[in-house]
């Protein structure tokens, strides 16, 4: 009787896990976006912080598009700050793109600082089931410039972030 109450228990428990992870591990979000909190931080703040690190970097900023204020600008007052970063324009983007156009999703990167529940956060896509879908056509050279490009991005990500808690 006891090894049939542990049995059902860890088959209780099994399930228990395997429905957290699918809840709250492994969401969409958290699979296709990388995300963090700039605790401490104002919007433009941040956006700046950012401007300025992704070019220290070497992931020349394209364009910034303040996308609340074109918001606003239509009447919707409320709409909270939302501003997105066009960056990473690298050597080998054009390359890139004539090989898979469809990678024009990830370069230019772009990442979105936006207010959320008084906070603000910063997000950009993750790379690698993109990378690993079209690794063929992009081939081994080009798959690693964009992973490490990405590496790069999330660092400057995080330095930014975590600049106040320190």
């Amino acid at each position: 009787m006891r090894a049939i109450l542990f049995l059902a228990g860890g088959v209780i428990a099994a399930l228990a896990f395997v429905f957290y992870v699918r809840t709250q591990l492994i969401t969409p979000e958290n699979m296709y976006f990388f995300t963090l909190e700039a605790k401490g931080k104002k919007h433009q703040q941040v956006v700046d912080e950012l401007v300025k690190k992704f070019n220290e970097k070497g992931l020349k900023v394209i364009r910034t598009l303040p996308m609340s204020k074109v918001i606003h600008a239509r009447g919707i007052k409320d709409f909270p700050n939302y501003t997105t970063i066009l960056a990473c324009d690298i050597k080998e983007k054009r390359e890139i793109l004539r090989r898979v156009p469809f990678m024009s999703v990830l370069l230019p990167c772009s990442v979105a600082v936006y207010e959320k529940d008084g906070k603000v956060y910063i997000t950009a896509m993750k790379e690698f089931l993109l990378i690993k879908d079209y690794s063929q056509e992009l081939g081994d050279r080009y798959s690693q410039v964009i992973a490490d490009t990405y590496q790069k991005l999330r660092i400057a990500i995080a330095e930014v972030a975590e600049e106040n808690e320190r």
